[in-house]
């Protein structure tokens, strides 16, 4: 057979391996174009066709498979999974420790020692992709219609982008911060239990509702309406949600160029509601180290706590008598207040400087497809960003049995991404302010006066103006 000497483009080979990443077509395409490796005369003469040569890939990850039955039986058939999809690659799983990934990946980053493939935090993904250290996706995904920004939930991909620059491929979410409330203890207290209904309640109805729940033993609160807790980081994307603004504000490329939690007076509104219903309407037991928020909604005493979805199967598991549903936080009452959360999902990345960036492109593809999200899904009912993971018969089934799914696809419609620009140094300031106007150590407007200062300096310093 006469050798072809033209080689294949990078792109001419992501058309080819689009679909099925280095399915047997792409890898024919390669083999047209280099020679086949000699086959030793007892191979040929026993007619045995030669060993298929199998690519590592790197890829890190700090889920594992300790922790939980789920995670032992997700990585224990991770590799076998990929093996069925992709029998070129051999999967080389590094667990990295949450707390040390942002260090280790930047070490790894210079010392020019990083992984094909990676799962990336919300947390890190942006400061990674501005230090240069992930590449810019787009091109792979124009050749890979499964994984087209239109293939997941609206919403759902803003934190995974930079204008028109796309970084990561959600691979692991929603989630959101959402309120879970006892439907029995509603019921007791004559409060409409209709999600409809509780979807067009503002902050003084949620109040109100509060303190119908509230339960005391003289001065004693011995069953909370609500659980007030310290705001966080989290709290203010929730609170600009709800006043349909954002986290940060952006300018009119879609670059983040500030702070905009505090557009129509987002954060001061939402501190003053978390002190009235703390020292004026006294819905909550008083906020303390060792108050137990979650162990309390688990135990019937308080009414509402809030959380997120991963607790949904727990809580099924662990306190399978509780009869308990879930609510978005209900808008702030100013024109324009909306239904919000605060959303976030995680993702797969590439390293710019991966040494197979087509094998770890490879594995994005098989993670964040929705054959593996259905594996995922059965193997420990973890849910999924992409939209027709919600029309499959596995999912309609779940949810049949647990019919508070559909709060995850209406969070992430409505949600405002929490923060995750310099998450680390943000964190750091909020915090401590936070902690002082909860506590009436500051008052909140001044509070957020000097917040917005200094998290606006600091995104300064990043780059974002």
């Amino acid at each position: 057979m006469k050798m072809s000497k033209n080689r294949v483009s990078r792109r001419d080979f992501l058309r080819l391996s689009a679909i099925t990443a280095l399915s047997s077509i792409g890898v024919n395409a390669l083999a047209a174009c280099t020679p086949a490796p000699a086959q030793s005369p007892s191979a040929e003469m026993a007619g045995e066709e030669p060993a298929q040569v199998r690519h590592p890939i790197t890829y890190w990850d700090w889920w594992g498979p300790t922790g939980s039955a789920a995670n032992k039986a997700l990585f224990d058939r991770l590799p076998v999974a990929l093996e069925e999809r992709n029998p070129e690659l051999e999967l080389n799983y590094q667990n990295v420790p949450f707390g040390e990934y942002f260090r280790k990946f930047l070490a790894a980053h210079a010392a020019d020692d990083v992984p094909d493939v990676m799962h990336s935090s919300v947390y890190w993904a942006r400061d990674f992709f501005d230090k240069g250290a992930l590449l810019d996706l787009t091109p792979f995904i124009e050749v890979t219609p499964d994984l087209a920004p239109d293939k997941f939930l609206t919403g759902a991909l803003l934190q995974a982008t930079k204008g028109p620059a796309q970084y990561g491929v959600l691979g692991e979410g929603p989630d959101s911060n959402q309120i879970f409330y006892n439907v029995d203890l509603f019921e007791d207290a004559g409060i409409t239990t209709d999600p409809e209904e509780i979807a067009q309640w503002n902050w003084a109805d949620f109040t109100e509702a509060a303190k119908e729940l509230t339960r005391r033993d003289g001065d004693d609160i011995v069953q909370s309406g609500f659980l007030v807790g310290t705001p966080t980081a989290q709290t203010l994307s929730v609170w600009a949600s709800c006043h349909d603004a954002g986290f940060y504000s952006k300018n009119d490329a879609g670059i983040e160029n500030g702070i905009g939690f505090n557009e129509k007076n987002a954060a001061v509104n939402g501190l003053h509601w978390f002190l009235d219903m703390l020292h004026m309407d006294r819905v909550s037991q008083p906020i303390a180290p060792e108050r137990q928020d979650w162990a309390q909604f688990q135990q019937g005493k308080t009414a509402m706590a809030q959380s997120g979805p991963w607790q949904y199967g727990r809580l099924r598991a662990d306190v399978p008598e509780l009869n308990w549903f879930t609510m978005l936080w209900p808008s702030a009452p100013v024109e324009g207040g909306k239904q919000g959360t605060a959303l976030w999902n995680n993702m797969l990345v590439v390293p710019t400087k991966s040494k197979n960036k087509d094998a770890g492109w490879s594995f994005l593809e098989f993670w964040c497809g929705l054959d593996w999200m259905l594996e995922r899904f059965k193997i420990g009912d973890w849910l999924a960003p992409r939209k027709d993971f919600y029309d499959t018969p596995e999912y309609q089934t779940k949810f049949q049995q647990l019919p508070v799914l559909t709060m995850v696809p209406q969070a992430t419609s409505v949600g405002t991404p929490l923060v995750y620009i310099q998450q680390s140094a943000l964190d750091a300031a909020i915090r401590p302010v936070l902690e002082a106007a909860i506590l009436q150590a500051e008052e909140p407007e001044t509070a957020i006066d000097r917040l917005v200062q200094e998290c606006n300096d600091i995104m300064a310093k990043a780059g974002y103006e």
